[in-house]
């Protein structure tokens, strides 16, 4: 009998701890920023949410702001969220780390340079470091070189981001689509938005960039009269709906995976969204345009391939919209913030979620907030309809409603307390246009070119004698341009025969360097290829007039 009751008792013991287990699952709840009279206002349309290296406590999010919350930043740091700069807020901002205390925004052009259009587009950059706006890039609107609207932004590191948009126009000096690229010194537009160039871009707008397990990968949306590029039509994929990007390749976008295997038109999805965390597969994930389901890849060791999700709700069917979607590391799911593909209601829908394994299996769906005690749910009313999506760990994410209400998987994390990330930044540096190179520092020197110049004339002075004139400088007229994204080419002139030699240097070190060559006089042109990893800090053009043999004999 004693042994019965102490078998009794281990089952009972199992059973309290398997319900211990069940009612320790994390659920999502509304955890929203507090305002300044301890209120908790809606943020306004947040773009993005962005998270530092898988750490919880170190976060951001973009706001376009509404009437009584302004544009710009707010972070969190485990123990909430707080207002961290009221500059760079954008309508559909995008965010990119590239250190623990260093990221990127695609922002609102600034006052002076705005757009008419309402809402803005997306055209500037942030580069917010160690608690300060360091940088602003932006291009005044209707100038050859004005940024086009942006919709994704990925940095491998604080030297090498990439921020990709929309189609260039027909008009411009280049096809494909509008990308910048930071290489730890400068902006860079690739193509070139003043140069001729051959990229094999086919042209369509970006919607997703990543940097993953070393690689940078982009996913575009494809329009009706899209036709595939050269290199696509050679690998038999159609039209690429994700490219790996090679910095420094003479084509940087790689086609990876075509269109055939969905079984019907690529236009009827929305552009891929991109995620996933190092060291796990990589997920595409496109809502529907039209009459599609929504559609996933799945890049593993395998290479890219198509997930068939087994849908057996019909959830993601047709006319399902994707507004954002978020790897949960470590757990082999991604999470998406779904929405009706057109929703003319008038009345506030709820936020709606879905979680989707690795092995295809589509979980119930999640509407928030959550209602009902049994769900843990709240007395708050809709708070508009999914948006914005993070996750950094198993059951440890972030979903923002396109009104900007925030929701919250998982506990808090414990506090950190960075000085960097807990000030009120309220200033916003001049926009730079694109830097090129440094300068070189020799002054053009123009005398001789023309005769009965003021070279000619004697100076003026008490001397009886005649001063001798300076000799004209070896080089003039030197002008420096970038070719695409890292190849500069110093054209110069020469007033006698010459040993010359072109060299960029970072700090002490050589980067890159011509061979010596002998010129004739005249007009000559050199081209070096830069590193975009070690941008040169100095250009030197050295050359040395070659003497007449006899001369002075």
């Amino acid at each position: 009998m004693r042994r019965l009751s102490a078998i009794a008792l281990l089952v009972l013991l199992a059973l309290g701890a398997l319900a211990g287990a069940a009612s320790a699952a994390e659920t999502w709840r509304s955890q929203q920023a507090a305002g300044p009279q301890g209120d908790f206002p809606l943020l306004g349309e947040v773009g993005d949410i962005e998270c530092w290296n898988g750490e919880a406590n170190r976060c951001v999010l973009i706001t376009a702001g509404n009437a009584g919350v302004p544009a710009g930043i707010f972070a969190y740091d485990g123990a909430g969220w707080y207002r961290y700069a009221t500059v760079c807020g954008g309508h559909e901002g995008r965010i990119a780390w590239a250190g623990p205390t260093e990221f990127w925004t695609i922002s609102d052009q600034q006052a002076g340079q705005a757009s008419t259009k309402d809402p803005p587009p997306k055209v500037s950059l942030c580069h917010f470091k160690d608690g300060q706006v360091v940088a602003s890039y932006g291009e005044p609107t209707g100038a050859v070189t004005s940024y086009r609207q942006m919709h994704a932004a990925a940095c491998a590191g604080p030297s090498n981001c990439w921020f990709g948009g929309e189609r260039l126009p027909a008009t411009g000096v280049n096809q494909g689509a509008f990308h910048l690229r930071w290489n730890g010194a400068s902006i860079v537009a690739v193509p070139s938005s003043a140069e001729a160039e051959e990229l094999s871009d086919p042209g369509r707008t970006v919607t997703g960039l990543i940097h993953h397990d070393g690689e940078f990968y982009e996913s575009v949306e494809v329009a009706g009269d899209d036709l595939p590029s050269l290199e696509e039509e050679e690998a038999g994929l159609g039209p690429s709906l994700v490219h790996r990007i090679d910095p420094l390749a003479p084509t940087p976008f790689k086609p990876l995976f075509g269109t055939e295997p969905f079984g019907f038109n690529a236009t009827e999805l929305q552009g891929f969204q991109l995620t996933g965390a190092d060291g796990e597969d990589l997920w595409a994930i496109a809502g529907s345009a039209g009459f599609a389901p929504v559609a996933f890849l799945r890049l593993g060791e395998g290479g890219l391939s198509q997930l068939l999700p087994e849908d057996l709700a019909g959830v993601l069917g047709a006319e399902v919209a994707v507004a954002s979607v978020a790897a949960e590391p470590g757990a082999d799911s991604a999470w998406l913030a779904i929405r009706p593909a057109s929703d003319g209601s008038l009345i506030s829908p709820p936020a709606r979620l879905v979680e989707v394994h690795g092995d295809g299996t589509v979980d119930a769906e999640v509407a928030l907030p959550l209602v009902g005690d049994e769900l843990g749910g709240e007395q708050i009313g809709p708070k508009g309809s999914s948006g914005a999506l993070a996750c950094t760990a198993p059951e440890q994410c972030w979903m923002a409603t396109r009104k900007g209400w925030l929701f919250h998987l998982g506990p808090d994390p414990a506090k950190q307390s960075d000085p960097a990330l807990h000030v009120l930044i309220t200033s916003r540096p001049r926009d730079n246009s694109l830097p090129t190179v440094p300068p070189i520092e020799l002054p053009e020197d123009d005398s001789g070119d023309k005769e009965g110049g003021s070279s000619d004339q004697e100076p003026v002075g008490e001397d009886p004698f005649e001063v001798p004139k300076p000799k004209p400088a070896l080089l003039y007229k030197i002008k420096q341009r970038m070719i695409g994204a890292s190849t500069l080419e110093l054209s110069f002139s020469l007033r006698a025969k010459a040993r010359v030699q072109l060299i960029a240097k970072h700090r002490r070190s050589v980067v890159a360097k011509t061979p010596k060559q002998v010129m004739a006089k005249g007009r000559h042109a050199l081209r070096v290829k830069l590193d975009p990893d070690r941008w040169p800090t100095d250009v030197d053009l050295d050359a040395k007039a070659i003497e007449r043999k006899g001369k002075g004999r």
